[in-house]
């Protein structure tokens, strides 16, 4: 005797898979500054990361350290794994769901790894102000002093414009 087995499922079902899996295709998670962010928080994530020796910043890069953290890698392809799980399942909010979770642990991660603290630390004149020699403008500029001790934190613009955004390819 012959055991056969039979599958079906039914098109509405499939119709949602398909649209789902088409969304993942055609979107992505972008984490950082998104195009949301300020100018100026554009402006100086690019001194940051470089650094600049002629305002005598030293580099401190803080978006890709923070991604490339194995554990932070790690909770955000989860997120991802929820993301495509929903989609096999048909499910557009689990799947819009798990990208927008992503991106949010992903800008999260970031935040937390400027908070951990970056070196190398503050210069005294930056902290506490003074003259420094603009050696663009070939003369002495005063410069005010910094309100806190903590690398990369001044007012919080930069530090509260990252963000994520679900975009097309």
């Amino acid at each position: 005797m012959a055991l056969s087995l039979k599958m079906t499922e039914d098109t509405e079902r499939l119709e949602k898979r398909e649209k789902c899996l088409e969304f993942l295709r055609k979107n992505k998670v972008d984490v950082g500054l998104t195009s949301k962010a300020s100018g100026r928080s554009c402006f100086l994530l690019g001194i940051h990361t470089r650094g600049s020796p002629v305002m005598h910043i030293p580099p401190r890069p803080v978006v890709a350290p923070a991604l490339a953290k194995e554990s932070l890698k790690t909770e955000m392809g989860d997120f991802l794994l929820e993301s495509c799980q929903a989609a096999f399942d048909g499910d557009m909010a689990g799947t819009a769901g798990g990208m927008e979770n992503c991106g949010q642990r992903g800008a999260d991660g970031i935040r937390e790894y400027i908070d951990g603290g970056i070196g190398p630390p503050n210069s005294p004149v930056t902290l506490s102000g003074g003259w420094i020699y603009n050696r663009v403008a070939k003369k002495s500029v005063l410069v005010s002093g910094k309100a806190g001790a903590k690398p990369m934190f001044d007012t919080g613009a930069l530090y509260n414009d990252f963000d994520y955004e679900i975009t097309s390819r």
